[in-house]
């Protein structure tokens, strides 16, 4: 949905830098028309089977970027036309998306994602209906949280043997979404204090919205900061980050940001 940030023409003196994807070769990463092409196809995998799809989501951007790719792929008849479910806050950002579609730079300013039909899942009595009818479930949150939506819906749709768990982004090795990400068909895992044999099938896209470690290079070079506070990585990818730009220029302050440490900036 949104375009990628105008950097400044104007040299800078501070930047903060996520670098997520700093360990990760490039070529290992699908863009995002090839990857919304894998998932068309699983998605008809499942559906020819009569299962439906459980996907969970964080409720700001990643549920507005994955409705617009599965209603997009409807549209150009990739995949049935089937019910789509979303709800509770992820709706209400979405009007806000709707609301500034011209303010911010979007691919798309006509696009509105309050046009795609959409069911509200927290008006669903009954999950069990949920697999009667074959329907796409985008649920919060995306790192399967007890008591939350794709948690409880998480659950239940491990014990369906023709439904399937799609993991479209990051899940921490700490929460419950980590289990379900790498549970097996076939195997049994403990949710909770549940053992489940896991009767689904259970896929992961990489439906990122995380730079390339070239793209965060490329931020570094242009916008040409006297300092450089690197964030959101893995050990590995902070080092990767940060001695690529050292090597490039090596009279650049490079700092890694840690919990408690105090940066003193001039």
């Amino acid at each position: 949905l949104l375009a990628g940030s105008a950097l400044p023409d104007e040299k800078v003196d501070i930047l903060i830098m996520e670098t997520t994807y700093g360990s990760t070769n490039s070529d290992e990463i699908l863009d995002w028309k090839s990857e919304a092409q894998r998932l068309s196809r699983s998605i008809n995998k499942v559906l020819v089977n009569g299962g439906s799809i459980l996907i969970p989501v964080f409720s700001l951007g990643k549920m507005q970027e994955i409705v617009a790719t599965v209603w997009k792929l409807m549209e150009s008849h990739k995949i049935p036309y089937i019910d789509i479910y979303t709800g509770g806050i992820a709706q209400k950002i979405s009007r806000i998306y709707d609301y500034s579609k011209y303010v911010v730079n979007r691919t798309d300013p006509e696009f509105e994602i309050s046009s795609i039909p959409q069911k509200d899942l927290y008006t669903v009595e009954n999950y069990n209906d949920l697999f009667k009818n074959q329907c796409i479930v985008l649920a919060p949150s995306g790192m399967m949280i007890e008591r939350t939506a794709s948690y409880d819906l998480g659950r239940r749709w491990l014990k369906q043997k023709d439904s399937a768990i799609f993991i479209v982004g990051y899940v921490d090795k700490e929460t419950p979404g980590f289990i379900f990400a790498n549970a097996v068909e076939g195997r049994k895992v403990t949710i909770g204090d549940t053992e489940v044999e896991v009767k689904c099938k259970v896929e992961k896209f990489h439906f990122s919205a995380h730079s390339k470690r070239e793209g965060l290079l490329e931020i570094a070079e242009r916008t040409g900061p006297g300092t450089v506070i690197l964030i959101h990585g893995e050990p590995a990818a902070v080092d990767w980050v940060g001695a690529s730009i050292l090597k490039k220029n090596n009279a650049v302050n490079v700092y890694r940001a840690e919990t408690g440490k105090e940066i003193i900036l001039n």
